[in-house]
């Protein structure tokens, strides 16, 4: 076995863990870790978790243990949940139990940007040196499996596993993570939040991602490479990036944004542009913001590899000569090409139309036809066979968001190839539109069906996913499409 994959294989046992202790656990405790607790009862580990806790004999319902040493059980994982004055004693009992994995909660390290914090991290570093103990975080969450369910998250709702794994240096970015993948029905496989990275690290968890075969997609938030250095980091890019994807959301890009990185996760600043030369040379995904950061992962975990468009022409197929203008420099902008359809089919379409208050070239304004349903679906199946077209964008009006005319429209995207999305109306300030659009949400969610909830999140997202495809092209790089459960 190869040193890549055993590394990898060795992580594999921090998503599947037997047994569990949580030291520090408390009923009365104020600290936030502690209302992750109940949902132990309701987990595979109900009957193999541990509090450790010397002031307590039982915390709801399970015995109580003043160390992990009292526990008569092997452990896979611990937890600490502790003042960061007391994790050191701890941790040294954790080594001498041979606990594998070990999360830290606790803030208040490097990220002060106090000598105490830092020479905290690494008095921890001295302690597990020599020994299989190894450390995630501090200042985390750690990890998160859909398979199972193991995720300690302030998330409400879990949605469907698949394919996307993510780690992340916030632990709110990963409970936003799960949030958003919920309603917007992304659907992972695996996460992590790894907080200031001291010793497990984005390189450890990105090599991991790229062996896993149920990972497709692989996401990430960063400040930093922690103590990962930045070669290796770029290594390990390159060699991930050309059989999966890979999109990272870098914050502190900024001077200011790097300052409130170092006091989040105690980042070193660093050079955006050498984040953007790493990410060309690579070809990995950079994004800004987090609405990019959840539209693009949504892009990519439903359009790559089956869908992953041949060029960068978008069609446009729309009511409204206003909103065709305004979409045109809105894709534009990104880099994206409006061009003309070929004369054929702007005669077919031209059959379709009234003569008068249309368009018929692209963007394609359908005027007040396009609230006609057979209209609208006649004009957008031309489009999509034109040769000239790559992408297929359908923005909607209020009159269109119902189940039946989705249906129709969904037809026509499972009859092609090429890149298919709708861009809904503004849901924001119309509750009975978002309640209408709720029932149709659960029709697109179930046909795997694109949708954007802005013009612009469409064309940064549609754009970003282009620029992967060329890069695959320029390198020789083949997409090897996978089969679709009918």
């Amino acid at each position: 076995m190869d040193k890549h994959k055993k590394e990898s294989e060795n992580l594999y046992s921090l998503f599947y863990p037997k047994h569990i202790a949580f030291i520090g656990a408390s009923e009365s405790s104020r600290l936030g870790s502690m209302m992750y607790l109940p949902a132990f009862k309701d987990s595979l580990w109900a009957n193999t978790f541990y509090p450790i806790n010397p002031k307590h004999d039982r915390i709801m319902d399970w015995k109580c243990y003043p160390s992990v040493l009292d526990v008569p059980y092997p452990i896979d994982t611990a937890y600490i949940s502790l003042k960061t004055n007391s994790i050191p004693d701890v941790l040294k009992e954790c080594v001498q139990k041979k606990i594998k994995w070990i999360i830290i909660f606790a803030s208040g390290f490097s990220e002060t940007g106090e000598q105490t914090g830092k020479e905290l991290e690494e008095e921890l570093l001295s302690i597990i040196k020599g020994s299989k103990t190894r450390i995630i975080g501090p200042n985390c969450l750690g990890p998160l499996n859909a398979e199972n369910g193991m995720a300690i998250t302030f998330a409400s709702q879990k949605g469907n596993q698949g394919g996307v794994s993510f780690m992340s240096q916030s632990g709110g970015h990963l409970t936003q993570l799960v949030d958003v993948g919920y309603k917007r029905d992304i659907r992972y496989r695996y996460g992590i939040s790894f907080g200031n990275q001291i010793d497990l690290n984005c390189v450890d968890f990105l090599k991991f991602f790229h062996q896993d075969s149920k990972t497709s997609l692989i996401a990430a938030y960063l400040e930093s490479t922690g103590s990962a250095t930045g070669r290796e980091f770029f290594i390990e890019l390159k060699s991930t990036t050309g059989t999966k994807p890979v999109i990272i959301w870098k914050g502190g890009y900024t001077k200011e944004g790097s300052r409130a990185a170092f006091s989040h996760t105690g980042a070193i600043a660093s050079d955006n542009r050498l984040w953007k030369s790493l990410a060309n040379q690579t070809g990995t995904v950079l994004v800004r913001d987090n609405e990019e950061f959840w539209n693009t992962i949504k892009t990519f975990e439903l359009l790559y590899p089956n869908f992953v468009p041949k060029g960068r022409n978008v069609g446009i197929i729309t009511p409204g000569g206003g909103s065709s203008v305004n979409l045109t420099d809105l894709f534009a902008s990104q880099n994206l090409l409006v061009p003309e359809l070929i004369f054929a089919s702007q005669s077919k379409i031209g059959k379709i139309l009234p003569d008068v208050n249309v368009s018929i070239k692209n963007p394609i304004d359908l005027g007040a036809s396009g609230f006609i349903l057979d209209v609208f679906t006649r004009c957008i199946t031309v489009v999509a066979n034109d040769p000239n077209i790559d992408i297929i964008i359908v923005p909607l009006w209020p009159d269109h968001i119902y189940r039946h005319i989705f249906n129709r429209m969904i037809k026509i995207r499972d009859s092609i190839s090429k890149p298919f999305a709708f861009c809904l109306p503004n849901l924001a300030d119309d509750s009975a539109l978002a309640k209408r659009f709720n029932s149709a949400k659960k029709l697109l969610h179930k046909k795997r069906v694109l949708y954007y909830l802005s013009l612009r999140d469409a064309a940064t997202s549609l754009s970003y996913l282009c620029d992967y495809a060329e890069f695959l092209k320029i390198r020789n790089i083949p997409i090897t499409k996978k089969s679709i459960p009918s």
